[in-house]
């Protein structure tokens, strides 16, 4: 604690130009004081460890009832989907402490460990929300911790991490513009990774660093989409981490976005309140999905299903062997009220999701597994036909994953056909999940029988799998054999094992997929079998 009073005592960020003299944006003097620190100020920080469960949160802040902003659209309307209590709707403001107070308090009750507040600052606007928010939550934090310090019964507040929403990236400047200038970020230009490293740099300056959600002592940064900038390649996490730490005594824990090139400590996808995301260390998921309420988009409803879907989404998780799940649980949203994936007590749920939360989260932590049901426990095989599912299901028809029905000879079939707009042809399977679930079976025995009529050249099998060198997006399609098609006319049946399967729903939601190759990619398929060994 000496150490960092001392940083917060020297002001050496006074000294640097401002923006409107700066050369780039790493000349400006960032907004916070807690800037220049050494490894020193870093010793005895609080702290998660790598493979530690823990179960973080993004904080939407963004929220002020006194103008309306993300309360009320500009004609006036209902700008909310779900909506925090009525008796809070008069406090409810980034500016107040005791909303962020109130905020974190539930956090904690729900059993999440880390906040990662969404931040939209650009560099050199420091009066705008997303700057002037974080001295109010961090006056909040405080507050908490020092009641917890008093009297231990008390929660202490969760620790504060970085969620950096990297829509801003389409706002770029240089120094001194305006907002006529604004363009799209390349961050395979210096300034384009100036102004990358910059709002990082902005954004910790302005939390304490006993504050910060660490893993292994480094500070946890999650990036949203690499879509927002006009391009990104491998240079730029390097030369953000090596920035950092010569500016704040220590690496960072990032998180990517799947999308993002360059050298991360894990990978997530955003959309878990959809459906549950599987990343390598990240799991994402959250209740269920409604933006009504946001002006201009196609209607899209995830029901909640009176809470039954977010026990889905995290009892799929848990049905996941301890040892093998990801463990890191990224809940979407605490308050994300918008797109309706809070979880933050509300009007329209009370204190539903806090409770449901809070069980599953200690249910995680305490590294506990639940059995999959389902009719097939036990079962030594499992079958689909084009007649009939038992046990193995054939994936929809669609993304890169399309398929007709077929006859031959009176015989019921599937076909594959290219999707519209995709690279590859694919038909996935699905295991149910009462049979096989992240399994540890050494291998599982697969039959295949299909037309030999020359509709494509050879297939193959890609399916998810234990080993996450053997494939690619951490073992999820690992290769299988491959068989060649001929012009017999005939039905055909091929067998195969496949080592070390896995089975978690991580090929595109399913466990298998056949891939046909060359010729029409035509491939006729009336049966498929899965035995264990």
């Amino acid at each position: 604690m000496r150490a960092i009073m001392l940083v917060r005592a020297a002001p050496l960020v006074v000294l640097l130009p401002s923006a409107a003299q700066a050369a780039s944006w790493t000349d400006t003097a960032p907004p916070g004081r807690y800037f220049r620190l050494r490894a020193a100020d870093h010793r005895g920080m609080p702290s998660f460890r790598s493979g530690e469960p823990v179960v973080v949160t993004s904080y939407f802040y963004w929220y002020d009832v006194a103008t309306g902003a993300h309360i009320r659209d500009g004609d006036g309307t209902d700008a909310l989907t779900t909506h925090p209590p009525r008796e809070a709707m008069s406090g409810l403001t980034w500016r107040s402490p005791d909303w962020h107070f109130a905020q974190l308090q539930d956090v904690r009750l729900a059993g999440i460990d880390a906040i990662l507040p969404v931040f939209w600052g650009e560099p050199g606007r420091y009066g705008e929300w997303s700057f002037a928010g974080l001295p109010p939550l961090v006056t909040a934090y405080e507050r908490m911790a020092a009641a917890h310090r008093a009297d231990r019964r008390k929660l202490a507040p969760p620790q504060i991490g970085m969620f950096y929403d990297t829509t801003t990236l389409l706002d770029f400047r240089l120094p001194g513009e305006g907002a006529e200038k604004r363009r799209q970020a390349d961050l395979t230009t210096p300034e384009g990774r100036d102004w990358f490293y910059v709002t990082i740099r902005d954004y910790f300056s302005l939390i304490p660093p006993a504050l910060w959600a660490r893993i292994d002592g480094r500070p946890i940064v999650f990036l949203y989409a690499a879509s927002f900038a006009k391009k990104a390649d491998e240079r730029l996490f390097d030369e953000t981490r090596r920035r950092f730490e010569a500016d704040f005594g220590t690496d960072l824990f990032l998180v990517r976005h799947a999308d993002w090139p360059g050298r991360a400590d894990a990978w997530y996808q955003w959309g878990g309140a959809i459906n549950l995301k599987i990343g390598d260390v990240v799991a994402a998921l959250g209740p269920g999905y409604d933006h009504s309420a946001v002006p201009g988009r196609q209607p899209l409803v995830v029901d909640r299903d009176g809470g039954r879907f977010y026990d889905r989404q995290w009892e799929k998780l848990l049905q996941m062997s301890p040892k093998r799940r990801p463990w890191i649980v990224h809940v979407e949203t605490w308050n994300e009220w918008h797109e309706g994936t809070d979880v933050a007590r509300s009007e329209e749920y009370g204190d539903l999701y806090i409770r449901r939360t809070a069980r599953y989260a200690g249910m995680f932590k305490a590294g506990e597994r639940v059995q999959p049901p389902g009719p097939f426990a036990g079962a030594s095989e499992v079958r689909w036909t084009a007649e009939q599912a038992h046990g193995i299901s054939i994936g929809p028809s669609r993304g890169d994953g399309c398929w007709e029905e077929a006859s031959v000879e009176g015989v019921r079939a599937v076909a594959s056909v290219r999707c519209p707009g995709a690279g590859g042809i694919y038909v996935y399977f699905d295991v149910d999940d009462s049979y096989l679930y992240d399994t540890d079976a050494p291998a599982v025995e697969v039959a295949i029988t299909y037309r030999d009529d020359g509709g494509c050249e050879r297939f193959g099998i890609e399916y998810d799998n234990r080993d996450g060198r053997a494939g690619p997006v951490d073992g999820a399609f690992r290769p299988g054999p491959q068989w060649s098609v001929g012009r017999t006319g005939q039905w055909k049946t091929v067998h195969a094992s496949l080592p070390e399967p896995r089975f978690a729903n991580r090929a595109n939601g399913g466990d298998f997929r056949l891939v046909p190759m060359g010729g029409a990619g035509r491939l006729v398929v009336r049966e498929v079998g899965i035995a264990t060994k």
